[in-house]
């Protein structure tokens, strides 16, 4: 079996992920995608001259690491192995090339890993806590009312979710901490909670470590499980001293797109929790991670709940290793009363054959080939070309 082409088949969506298609001289196909720009995609995999399809036609789809290296220690695209949008194009490949083994095999890919350990994995609804619908209308960043914020937290009680994150950035006044405990007293003592703070902190220049401590200090009051990015990515000084103090678990990952990334933070244990993403690196690479934080003793969450394909793969690899505890997915209003609503479901639901079934909080292990999930639907994907297709606020 021969690679005939790799192609993007969502260049008509200027938001949301960017879908991948591998095919082969045999008619099968795989499916990947990845979290970047579609127009920088297209050109890292499609370019005539040197894009990453003139290093793979022709090869074995089967040889997915040899394709890896293949891709990453090729100079074409910066100094090979530096990272950042160059090895999302890769990743999104390198996800459908396992895609194809599977299919290939007959097998789900966790059987070509040798195996699950766990048949479910919990998952938690991944929210939002500032309104996008306003931001949308005037660029202004603020968070939803207090009975907002509860109604959602209860929805996704309701709909069976054990766990919940909002993505709340450094917005920690007294009202704020105000709204944490209004959420907490709602939800209760037995659903689990956790605070993303992202690029509204590390992008602060006046946000500093001695900040991040304290918040954690607060946020131990109300019991929050873990807090995610709490500076920048690629701190692991800072990372180190506050986890050490912290007494809330402390997690980051999703903006790390290299093994070699990941790897002084778990060996230096400068995290208590950590969170690849692959749709950021592949899933060749998201397994190393995973089975890495493993050995050393570190929770592996993942980062993503964009779409089936980013949450497949997590499965698919996660299921074989025993430090998973839970994987984001989408919450139902995640999006909502956004330019983007709608957009989320779709992707899982919509573009593939073969939708993933999450039952009483769990997320079910597929049985199917390869990622689970069948080939794209291209006319569902046509259809959010017609909805999507022009410039929506990100």
């Amino acid at each position: 079996m021969r690679i005939t082409d790799v192609r993007v088949v969502s260049k008509g969506l200027r938001i949301g992920p960017v879908l991948v298609e591998v095919e082969t001289d045999e008619g099968i196909t795989g499916v990947g995608s990845t979290s970047a720009s579609v127009s920088v995609i297209s050109a890292l995999i499609e370019d005539e001259s040197d894009g990453l399809r003139s290093l793979l036609i022709g090869t074995d789809p089967t040889d997915v690491n040899m394709a890896w290296r293949r891709m990453f220690a090729s100079g074409d695209r910066g100094r090979s192995g530096e990272g950042g949008v160059a090895v999302n194009a890769m990743g999104a490949i390198d996800m459908a090339l396992w895609d194809i083994a599977g299919k290939a095999a007959g097998l789900p890919i966790h059987k070509l890993r040798g195996g699950a350990v766990q048949d479910r994995i919990m998952v938690y609804a991944s929210a939002t806590a500032f309104d996008r619908g306003h931001m949308e209308r005037t660029g202004e960043w603020r968070h939803n009312p207090t009975e907002v914020l509860v109604k959602e937290a209860l929805e996704n009680k309701s709909l069976g979710f054990k766990a919940m994150k909002f993505g709340w950035g450094n917005y920690f006044s007294e009202s704020d901490y105000d709204d944490i405990e209004a959420v907490r007293d709602a939800i209760g003592p037995d659903m689990k909670l956790m605070l993303d703070l992202g690029p509204f902190a590390y992008l602060d220049g006046t946000w500093t470590v001695k900040d991040a401590i304290h918040v954690a200090e607060r946020l131990a009051e109300y019991d929050i499980y873990f807090l995610e990015e709490a500076l920048h990515p690629y701190d692991v000084d800072g990372f180190e001293e506050l986890t050490l103090q912290s007494p809330i678990r402390i997690a980051t990952g999703e903006s790390l797109t290299t093994v070699q990334d990941f790897q002084p933070f778990i060996d230096r244990r400068a995290l208590d929790i950590v969170q690849p993403d692959a749709q950021q690196m592949g899933l060749t690479q998201f397994a190393r991670v995973a089975e890495r934080a493993e050995e050393a003793g570190i929770l592996c969450i993942p980062h993503g709940p964009w779409s089936a394909f980013l949450v497949a793969a997590h499965m698919q690899v996660l299921c074989t290793v025993t430090n998973c505890p839970m994987i984001e997915y989408p919450a139902p209003a995640v999006e909502r009363g956004s330019g983007r609503e709608g957009l989320v479901e779709a992707m899982h639901e919509k573009v593939i054959e073969t939708p993933m079934v999450v039952k009483d909080g769990y997320l079910e292990l597929p049985d199917g080939p390869g990622l689970g999930l069948g080939n794209f639907v291209h006319e569902a994907i046509d259809e959010l070309t017609g909805r999507f297709g022009g410039d929506v606020q990100q």
